[in-house]
């Protein structure tokens, strides 16, 4: 059969360009996913809008900020129907809302720590990084449940 071998090159070539386009889209979403949780977390370290109030800062800050990044981050990795590797796109959107969620906690409790006139800060650090852990860890697994259990469509075309 000559058109056998001329035929499975082109699936091969439609193959390799599938997935190389898999992977251009699922870098564009990681980079989304990392915007989106820098400028999320430093308009939330601005400032409040004066009504919203502890609740609503929380809020956005541990659930919804992280949400959004998980789906992002979540539906970054490549998968087929059959595989979709769910703990892939968990610890993928978990580091990335926790890092960001950390390290928005440590320049908060940072900037806070250094208002205050306190002769004692042997146990500032420890201190920064218990909480900066506890708020990552939340922010973490609230965009991991997301990216794992939400995904985007995905073109066929």
């Amino acid at each position: 059969m000559p058109g056998h071998a001329a035929d499975v090159a082109e699936l091969n070539m439609l193959i390799s360009h599938r997935e190389f386009d898999s992977i251009r889209v699922g870098g564009q979403r990681v980079g989304y996913a990392i915007a989106v949780s820098g400028l999320g977390y430093m308009l939330l370290a601005i400032q409040s809008p004066a009504g919203w109030g502890q609740p609503i800062w929380g809020l956005l800050a541990l659930f919804a900020l992280p949400f959004a990044v998980g789906i992002l981050s979540g539906n970054s990795v490549s998968h087929s129907h059959q595989d979709p590797q769910k703990a892939q796109r968990f610890w993928r959107s978990f580091c990335i809302a926790a890092i960001g969620a950390a390290v928005h906690t440590l320049i908060g409790l940072a900037i806070t720590r250094g208002k205050m006139q306190s002769a004692d800060k042997s146990s500032d650090f420890f201190i920064y990084v218990v909480v900066a852990t506890v708020y990552g860890c939340v922010a973490g697994l609230v965009a991991g449940m997301a990216g794992s259990i939400f995904p985007i469509a995905r073109r066929t075309a």
